[in-house]
């Protein structure tokens, strides 16, 4: 029985990482969750009780990792809550994930609780230490002190899968699934781009109906209620993605002039249900990667919607060039108010005929950012270079790239890939790469994947050295994540690698930071966290 920090792949077989612990070690904010990883190697069955204690009382959490087919690989993905009762084992490697949650209120200093794992009836006892900083990372729900987040999610596909996988025979028990969708999300920090049956079906907006999932008054209010508010909220609009005959309330993003009364609807709809809040923001996104052609539409996009949902913000995909400066020039009430950028794409590409464009990119983003626009990044797979969400890289990735947008001060994360795009198969015997499955669905709960956990777990850090940047300076936050070697940066600038014409060498022809993706990257990540609670206390 050995001890990992939550971010290190374990292989179905074969032998374990270097670098493991006889303990559960935490470091953690107040508010937060955190997760370790216990292992234990061959055994047929396991089991794990966690004693209580009367001092530091604070909830501990079981998941079992199930193992699923990604690529040609057997991974440890979905993480089943479990009461610790006696269950076999799926592979010679076994991992359980141990979380630990930090309840607002709790005061700093160091904790220690006991777990009794029983395996093949022989019981040993492993420490749980959890060290709580005076550092309070925000609520979930509210965008003050936190990053932004849009991932796009099917309720509809999660719910069919759910009633297939569970013979679901009752309306109750999928409007049950549908709001523990939402739940799930929102305790993990991450915003909606969809709101699937609470999307409005006609301009009129919202309305009622006797059908549960074309009633999306009733599913947009419970959906909300079961979570705790999210930070970033789409305005449900289409955008150039949909096919015409799906476009959300039969209202085309090419034609925004017939929007304004559907919008104002909306927001007094939203106002009127407590959605539209101070603290978080309501943004359309109407265009995704738009050529010049496009970001002309984006620009009568972005006129009706400040005129007629003043709050609204206007989020587009794609980087500020020379040629779209009618979008940012802060004229006609027709600016983008969100640039989302390719995380590839941030800083500039290798040299060619003697030009250093390592960061040309960079200089026209510095520019939006300093006329107060929101910058946010976003990913997919493609062109190599930056790490990502599938379950075929690195567990550690998908903390890495949350950790880069903390590097860079980027105010939130979109992912269009799906988290809950099932194909045919059983989510829990195959995903493919795992791309567009974060999500499982559960029979009264929904259940996260490991990368979805280490996605929560960078929001959090980003809210930490969020905290580091405000009081010490973009300076220590690179010289933080650069000492631990998590990316190639230094305290005064981030150094990076491409084919030609960067500081640094790599096989990618844009420009981006060295980043570390092998076995040694989960304690640099912790080594990181701890040097950033320091000096945010």
């Amino acid at each position: 029985m050995v001890t990992y920090a939550s971010s290190q792949s374990i292989t179905a077989s074969g032998p374990l990482p270097a670098g493991a612990r006889r303990e559960l070690v935490y470091n953690t904010a107040i508010g937060e969750r955190e997760g370790a990883l216990l292992v234990i190697r061959a055994a047929a069955r396991i089991s794990v009780a966690v004693e209580t204690s009367a001092a530091g009382d604070f909830p501990v959490r079981l998941f079992f990792a199930r193992f699923v087919a990604a690529g040609r690989r057997s991974v440890p993905d979905a993480l089943e809550p479990w009461d610790g009762s006696t269950r076999g084992t799926e592979e010679t490697n076994q991992p359980v994930l141990v979380q630990v949650e930090v309840p607002y209120g709790t005061p700093p200093g160091s904790y220690v609780r006991v777990l009794t794992v029983t395996a093949d009836g022989r019981a040993k006892k492993v420490a749980l230490r959890v060290r709580v900083f005076p550092v309070t990372v925000p609520r979930a729900g509210t965008r003050v002190g936190n990053l932004l987040t849009s991932f796009y999610v099917s309720p509809q596909s999660y719910v069919s899968k759910a009633a297939q996988l569970y013979d679901f025979t009752t309306h109750e028990q999928r409007i049950s699934a549908n709001r523990a969708l939402f739940a799930l999300l929102g305790s993990y920090r991450i915003s909606p781009a969809s709101w699937g049956f609470a999307e409005p079906r006609g301009p009129r907006g919202y309305r009622s109906s006797p059908k549960w999932w074309r009633d999306s008054a009733a599913n947009f209010v419970g959906q909300l209620r079961a979570t705790p508010g999210f930070s970033a909220m789409r305005i449900p609009i289409s955008n150039n993605r949909t096919s015409a005959r799906h476009y959300i309330a039969g209202l085309s993003p090419f034609e925004p002039q017939t929007w304004c009364g559907y919008l104002r609807r909306v927001r007094t709809f939203w106002a009127r249900h407590h959605a539209l809040r101070a603290d978080s923001i309501a943004y359309l996104y109407g265009f995704d990667e738009p050529g010049l052609a496009g970001q002309r539409v984006v620009a009568r996009q972005a006129a009706i919607l400040h005129r007629c949902f003043p709050e609204g913000k206007q989020l587009m995909t794609g980087n500020p060039s020379r040629a779209n400066g009618f979008i940012r020039d802060g004229k006609a009430g027709n600016d983008v108010d969100v640039w989302a950028v390719l995380s590839r794409r941030y800083y500039g590409r290798f040299a060619r005929a003697g030009r250093n464009r390592a960061r040309g990119y960079l200089n026209l983003i510095n520019q939006v950012r300093a006329r107060g626009k929101l910058l946010w990044s976003y990913t997919y797979s493609g062109t190599r270079g930056t790490p990502g969400f599938a379950a075929t890289e690195r567990l550690s990735n998908p903390r890495l790239l949350m950790l880069w947008n903390a590097l860079e001060g980027i105010d939130g994360v979109l992912y269009g890939q799906g988290t809950t795009s099932y194909s045919k198969a059983n989510p829990f015997r195959s995903i493919g790469t795992g791309e567009f499955v974060l999500i499982y669905p559960g029979r009264s709960s929904a259940i996260a994947s490991a990368r979805l956990e280490q996605i929560r777990d960078g929001i959090e850090d980003w809210a930490i050295f969020n905290k580091v940047r405000e009081r010490r300076g973009s300076r220590e936050v690179r010289a933080i994540l650069g000492r631990a070697g998590v990316f190639s940066a230094t305290r005064a600038r981030v150094m990076l690698a491409c084919t030609l014409g960067c500081e640094l060498k790599s096989r990618t022809k844009f420009a981006w930071p060295r980043w570390s993706h092998d076995t040694s990257t989960p304690d640099r990540i912790e080594r990181a966290k701890l040097a950033a609670l320091t000096l945010a206390s």
